[in-house]
């Protein structure tokens, strides 16, 4: 029972096996998880449109924009760290394996720093940016800010996924996503039904959510040590592992459409 349970959690060796059951087995908790991670924000405006309002509905709706243009470089990193990852774990490369895990999270945890240094102070003129009405500014405001104060989980959380997903294992991501999306479901119904805490309330579930998804995958992580190290010396920045997991991260089309959403989005507002 303990080795059948690991083998569902472990890496997974996709170059052993029949191809068509190993592609399979990878890619069906990708498919459920993409479903799942859009639970986060359907929750949110469910449960406050019920209970809050439209105008609250609304004001959620106007910071999509914001927070998908600030955050979008954390899909550049954590899906060009899931491929350099595959490459590296797959050519048994253990320490260059190691050293660009290491570099994608010290990449993420500096993102993370600018993007609220710039996101939080700059949060009413993002805002404008996206010609958000005057009746759902404050309401938008305070969704946004509190979003932002938990951009290092989102990141922490989507590097950890990416990583896991690289090395072969799609199901403890999922596993760890529906847990964060159940709990995100509860915490909503608690902080915006129960405490009456509007949007602030919303946005607050969402970010303690992916808090625990983050420290999950992290530990999961720390935890292989039979297949990365984990150490202070591998979190040293490395300009020739960073370049290549960014460049692999931009050319991705779902980075590239994105993107564009917000762009268009921002172009049509202006």
């Amino acid at each position: 029972m303990l080795k059948k349970i690991n083998e569902i959690f472990g890496t997974q060796d996709m170059t052993v096996g029949k191809p068509m059951s190993n592609l399979l087995k990878f890619s069906i908790p990708l498919l459920i998880g993409n479903f799942a991670q859009q639970l986060y924000s359907t929750v949110d405006s469910i449960i406050v449109g019920r209970y809050v309002g439209d105008t609250a509905l609304s004001a959620i709706g106007t910071t999509l924009p914001v927070l998908r243009l600030l955050l979008v470089l954390f899909m550049a990193i954590s899906t060009g760290t899931g491929v350099m990852v595959a490459q590296y774990f797959g050519a048994k490369d253990r320490q260059t394996l190691s050293r660009s895990i290491g570099n994608s999270m010290t990449l993420i945890f500096v993102s993370s720093l600018v993007i609220m240094a710039i996101g939080i102070p700059w949060a009413d003129s993002l805002l404008r940016l996206t010609n958000t009405p005057v009746e759902t500014f404050a309401l938008a405001r305070s969704y946004l800010v509190i979003m932002l104060w938990g951009t290092m989980f989102s990141g922490f959380y989507n590097i950890g996924a990416g990583v896991l997903r690289g090395l072969g294992n799609s199901v403890y991501p999922l596993m760890v996503l529906l847990l964060a999306s159940f709990l995100n479901v509860v915490l909503d119904i608690w902080f915006v039904a129960r405490l009456n805490m509007s949007v602030a309330g919303a946005a607050l579930a969402t970010i303690i959510s992916q808090a625990v998804s983050a420290a999950l995958c992290l530990v999961k992580l720390a935890r292989m040590k039979d297949v990365v190290d984990i150490n202070r010396s591998n979190l040293k920045p490395d300009k020739k592992l960073a370049e290549p997991t960014a460049q692999v991260g931009v050319a991705r089309r779902d980075y590239q459409r994105h993107l564009f959403y917000v762009s268009r989005v921002c172009a049509g507002s202006g």
